[in-house]
């Protein structure tokens, strides 16, 4: 049975079919077309009109929906450039995280530590935060035009930052650095982001900013309340479970990671082995199995890895270049490419910031809020639902750290609150 969603796909059709034979009809009776088709052989006539009516009702079909996609792909930048703008407050947000964790300063509703990682995903509307200026846009316009900024394109070794205010990841990262670290099983690392090292350099902040100029005694004051009152509730609930091993290996080995570095026959090589070493011991004609196992690995390397993705990927973006773009000589053909679509990436994203910032000092001028940086809607789109929702609720102090920390508290014998 036809359903509404058919009858009507039908009727387009058959609109799109009676309009190309309006165009043939046309295009063979109207003496204004004869002239043009003069000279001509008949059938190579008949094969123009019939060719032109098809595309032009292919045109007519499909050509909004393809300028809305380009409309779309030109304000990508723009969504990217204004998501990056919020780079500098996340930066910002992380120096008051340093202090108000050393006891330096207080924070209007901040109480634990966690919450800075709740003010990260609303960062745009954060009370306390003093708006971005034209100094610091323009510092962070530096930072992204400079060879230290190189999350731009799609290069598989630089990903964009997306723990902004994990002090704790970015804390044991140092610890691994300094001398005598802890063993790497009680490390949990994340690097500082190249932005923040930038800016504290282009500020003059002191040698070892952060974490060897200001203490972490928030932090450890919470971890040690947090603890009581954790080994409180696994006293009573008694001793879990213990772990016992697998004495068995892991018959896979996933640990390697494929870079451009990696040599032309990693991905075969890897796998290959355990496959043919199987093979030959079970399967009754190990050899062709092997061969034809071989030739599809070499098919998957050339198609279907890692970073040819990414190569291909930083092809499609070179498609956004108007005019000639320089690739620059590269031994790896693949890096060549992935680095002049960085460039491009870099120059076009260097381009749409003005605007966005234009249109974020155009709010606060007028009193109207800063939209969420988003990277995947367009910054002056609608709001969404979520963001109707009251940051400082979202960025309350998380009901089961409050209860643990202020049990930890009494345990200690101190004040049920958050004054340490």
């Amino acid at each position: 049975m036809a359903t509404d969603y058919h009858l009507a796909a039908a009727e387009r059709e058959e609109q799109f079919a009676r309009q190309q034979r309006d165009f043939e009809h046309e295009l063979r009776t109207d003496p204004r077309y004869q002239p043009y088709l003069a000279g001509y052989a008949p059938a190579s006539v008949e094969g123009f009109i019939k060719h032109y009516a098809a595309h032009k009702v292919d045109c007519l079909r499909k050509g909004p929906g393809m300028v809305k996609f380009r409309l779309h792909q030109a304000i990508e930048y723009q969504e990217d450039a204004y998501e990056r703008l919020f780079d500098i407050q996340q930066k910002k947000l992380f120096d008051l995280q340093v202090r108000w964790r050393a006891g330096e300063i207080t924070l209007p509703g901040v109480a634990v530590g966690r919450q800075f990682t709740l003010w990260e995903r609303h960062v745009h509307a954060c009370p306390w935060l003093p708006p971005i200026t034209p100094a610091e846009y323009e510092r962070y316009c530096d930072y992204l035009a400079s060879s230290a900024c190189q999350d731009v394109g799609h290069h598989p070794d630089h990903r964009r930052f997306d723990d902004w205010q994990d002090y704790d990841r970015m804390y044991d990262d140092w610890r691994s650095t300094q001398p005598n670290p802890p063993a790497d099983d009680f490390l949990d690392c994340a690097p500082y982001p190249a932005w923040y090292a930038y800016d504290d350099a282009r500020t003059g902040a002191p040698a070892g900013y952060p974490f060897a100029t200001h203490s972490n005694h928030k932090g450890e004051r919470e971890e040690y309340y947090r603890d009581l009152a954790i080994e409180e509730e696994q006293a009573t609930q008694g001793p879990p479970t213990p772990y016992v091993p697998d004495p068995r290996p892991f018959y896979h080995d996933f640990d390697a990671q494929e870079s451009f570095e990696s040599p032309a026959g990693w991905y075969i090589d890897k796998y290959a082995q355990q496959f043919e070493a199987f093979a030959k011991a079970f399967d009754p004609e190990p050899e062709p199995l092997g061969a034809y196992h071989r030739a599809w690995l070499r098919l998957q390397n050339s198609h279907y890895s890692h970073f040819m993705q990414q190569t291909e990927s930083s092809r499609e973006l070179l498609w956004d270049a108007r005019g000639p773009w320089p690739v620059a000589a590269h031994p790896d053909w693949r890096l060549g490419i992935v680095g002049a679509a960085q460039e491009l990436h870099r120059a076009l994203l260097l381009a749409a910031l003005p605007a966005v910032f234009e249109d974020y000092e155009f709010r606060l001028a007028t009193g109207l809020a800063p939209a969420a940086p988003d990277q995947f809607r367009a910054y002056h789109d609608a709001t969404r639902p979520d963001d109707e929702d009251d940051p400082k609720q979202k960025c309350a102090v998380p009901a089961y750290l409050e209860r643990l920390i202020l049990r930890g508290r009494e345990l200690a014998g101190e004040p049920r609150d958050f004054n340490y």
